[in-house]
């Protein structure tokens, strides 16, 4: 757990992003972070046969962490695209969303994560942003049906709109402002703040915590690439701390972490045990998903304890 002043949170681990390219067994590299103490949240978007998502429920319930349920890697492979141009497209993709939240009720998970399909271009971008609002409305509603004793949230993740992924929803003010009017009429709705993302979008990270205000229930610490040059690195790359060309520095780290303390989320109600700090990673051929992480969370925990100094020191 992390303590910053008076606020405590969870740090977490993205498995779905660590073993991207990787051989692997879900299962077994998914208890490697159950065992970690250190972890409070598991993050992933697992597709096993039946017996395999059984015993992975049960490993998922008896370790204590949370879950949130990742489809964005789904949604580019499947090319799920909530505002596709046509209905019957966007009904579909509401179909398929529809049934991996369902599968995420049945791993336990606290949250669903997804991301909004490719940018449309300015000429149809609104109409593109309505139509994604009316797809989380549907997921919302369907969450709630599915459990309605604990109801599984529904986050959304924004990305860039020009650098590297390109995706429909770009600016956090943006964003915050669709969801802000979801919330209106589903209190399971809230947003993700990805401190990578923020860099890629090259918003003030204060400025976009503050943006996202109330809405944020979720938060990744992740490292980017700004520089064309290195290739290995750039865009929304996921790099581990320390890679050549990566953009996001401890000092940056610190910085999301006080601002998150500033801006409540360490307050207010969320859908996870403790509010969540997670740590995601996409590791290279040749270098260890699990050591990437580690050092991932050395870094999240240095940075905690020197925004927790920073954040006593200006009481």
């Amino acid at each position: 757990m992390l303590l910053i002043g008076e606020a405590v949170f969870g740090a977490g681990v993205v498995h779905g992003a660590a073993y991207v390219g990787h051989d692997h067994d879900p299962v077994a590299t998914t208890e490697r972070f159950l065992l970690n103490p250190q972890v409070q949240a598991v993050e992933g978007g697992w597709d096993l046969p039946p017996e395999a998502a059984e015993d992975l429920r049960r490993r998922l319930l008896w370790s204590g962490c949370d879950v949130v349920y990742t489809v964005g890697g789904f949604m580019r492979r499947q090319q799920i695209d909530p505002s596709a141009p046509t209905v019957e497209a966007r009904k579909e993709a509401l179909e398929k969303l529809k049934r991996l939240a369902e599968t995420a009720s049945g791993y336990g998970a606290a949250m669903l994560l997804l991301c909004t399909g490719p940018d449309t271009g300015p000429e149809r971008r609104a109409d593109a942003i309505r139509h994604f609002g009316e797809t989380v409305e549907a997921l919302c509603e369907h969450a709630r049906r599915l459990r309605p004793e604990r109801p599984m949230w529904i986050t959304v993740e924004h990305f860039d709109r020009e650098l590297d992924q390109k995706r429909l929803l770009g600016p956090t003010a943006e964003t915050a402002a669709l969801l802000a009017d979801i919330r209106k009429r589903h209190g399971n709705v809230g947003m993700t703040l990805d401190l990578s993302h923020l860099v890629q979008l090259g918003e003030d990270i204060d400025d976009a915590v503050a943006a996202a205000g109330d809405l944020l229930i979720h938060a990744h610490v992740a490292n980017c690439g700004l520089d064309r040059a290195v290739p290995e690195t750039f865009g929304d790359s996921h790099c581990r701390f320390g890679a050549e060309g990566g953009a996001v520095s401890l000092g940056d780290v610190v910085r999301f972490l006080r601002a998150l303390v500033r801006h409540g989320y360490g307050e207010r109600r969320v859908a996870t045990r403790l509010p969540i700090v997670s740590v995601e990673m996409k590791t290279p051929q040749g270098e260890t998903p699990e050591l990437a992480l580690a050092g991932g969370l050395r870094i999240l925990e240095q940075a905690a304890v020197l925004a927790d100094i920073a954040e006593r020191t200006a009481a």
